[in-house]
């Protein structure tokens, strides 16, 4: 039996795609070409979710065959057939699309606002679509024009109480014991409330279903930040990697965020500075960094001596080459797991195991919050902290402050003591 569709890979200006063509019954041919919305990426290349996305598109092309169809039989003095608007469009089938790269909100955001959408953000916003609002049985029949705030109550409901999954190498969706978390499912309802938002300002819709509809509570744990003896040790430790104490520092001690660091080129170190310039993601490769947070810092002598060191070992250093190019992959920075590495070996290293790691909710973004913490502990500035850190908004600042974790309290009362003491001084004057 001849497949209705075969798989092919497009490459376009946002990263190489899986497309479908269609069978044609009347012309015996494959034809009508779609966009499955899956990047061509790892091992297996994503080709399963690619069929499973295509196979969804098949009433799509059919209708669209038949309205053909239709209007050549009518000719062109017949009244013409209604397009379908987007209150019209069932929901899912929006939601899918408006969650693709070419896209008109991507399309806005790239070239109207200027801050272009990760392609990360918009696969991954895709896939949470595909996961949890898709299966929802309640949403079968409904068009965005009918969508209600009750409905979305429901469906809330429903979501919260669904098990966490993965996605093997395979393409492969395994359900994990726990529930999603809060935190993951107000990730999935934004991506839902974005796109409606979007119709309901376009005026697509006349109300806005989410109008006064919160997210499930979430009490977000705190993410963990190494101390100032913590982060003071790294210098007494023996190096037995220079390229992973190098992402201590430039996480602890200059607030890199790990795209900065698998970004940074030997060129963007110069006379005692780095400029921070470039921010390196799998999907897209060098990208201005997040938030066009352009900012340069100043290379202390224990950096500069551990840039040195990785210099000196580097077996290309041209001023385009990546400060942590891959040697597995020349021209190409480590992978994402050398950093996670990186954080527990070295962590371990300084007398955290582990499981204490975990309990502390110690990440690799955790060097650039213990970056602004101690960088605030020292007697910086606010206004200097957000500089360094590449910061716009105080309230940034203060999600990524923790110093209630970091301050001595003995200190601190020492402090306060000689506080009053210094007042009853002046005083009894």
């Amino acid at each position: 039996m001849r497949r209705p569709f075969t798989l092919y890979k497009e490459n376009t200006k946002s990263g190489t795609f899986w497309y479908a063509r269609f069978w044609d019954e009347e012309a015996q041919k494959y034809k009508h070409s779609r966009s499955t919305g899956i990047l061509v990426e790892g091992k297996k290349e994503r080709r399963y979710e690619a069929e499973e996305a295509a196979r969804k598109l098949i009433p799509e092309v059919d209708a669209a065959k038949e309205a053909k169809a239709a209007k050549a039989t009518l000719g062109t003095t017949a009244p013409q057939i209604k397009t379908k608007t987007v209150a019209d469009t069932p929901l899912v089938e929006y939601l899918e699309s408006f969650w693709m790269p070419d896209s008109q909100y991507a399309n806005y955001k790239r070239n109207v606002e200027k801050e272009a959408l990760s392609l990360d953000y918009i696969k991954n916003s895709h896939e949470d679509i595909r996961r949890h609002v898709s299966p929802y049985p309640n949403f079968i029949g409904v068009t965005v024009g009918t969508l209600t705030k009750p409905m979305l109550r429901e469906w809330l409901i429903w979501l919260a109480s669904r098990k966490a999954q993965y996605r093997k190498h395979d393409g492969t969706l395994i359900e994990r014991e726990n529930t999603i978390s809060s935190r993951r499912a107000n990730t999935v309802l934004q991506a839902v409330r974005v796109a409606i938002r979007w119709a309901y300002d376009n005026e697509k819709i006349p109300t806005d279903p989410f109008h006064k509809l919160g997210e499930i509570k979430d009490a977000p744990k705190e993410k963990g930040v190494l101390t100032l003896a913590e982060r003071q040790k790294l210098n007494e430790l023996d190096v037995t990697d220079n390229r992973r104490r190098l992402v201590m520092y430039l996480g602890s001690y200059c607030g890199f965020r790990r795209g900065e660091m698998r970004g940074l080129k030997w060129g963007d170190i110069e006379n005692g500075i780095i400029d921070i310039k470039h921010n390196y993601l799998d999907s897209e490769g060098d990208k201005d960094p997040k938030w066009q947070s352009f900012r340069k810092v100043p290379i202390t002598p224990a950096l500069e001596t551990l840039l040195n060191a990785v210099y000196e070992q580097a077996k290309n250093k041209a001023q385009d080459d990546y400060v942590f190019e891959s040697p597995k992959r020349p021209g190409l920075p480590l992978s994402n797991n050398f950093f996670r590495d990186t954080l527990k070996i070295e962590l371990s290293a300084l007398g955290i195991n582990e499981e204490q790691q975990k309990d502390k909710f110690l990440t690799c973004h955790s060097l650039r919050h213990t970056f602004v913490t101690l960088s605030q502990i020292s007697g910086l500035s606010d206004a200097e902290v957000m500089a360094l850190a590449g910061q716009k908004r105080e309230s940034t600042l203060r999600r990524y402050s923790h110093v209630p974790q970091v301050l001595d309290y003995n200190e601190a009362r020492k402090k306060i003591l000689a506080g009053e003491e210094n007042i009853k001084k002046v005083s009894n004057q």
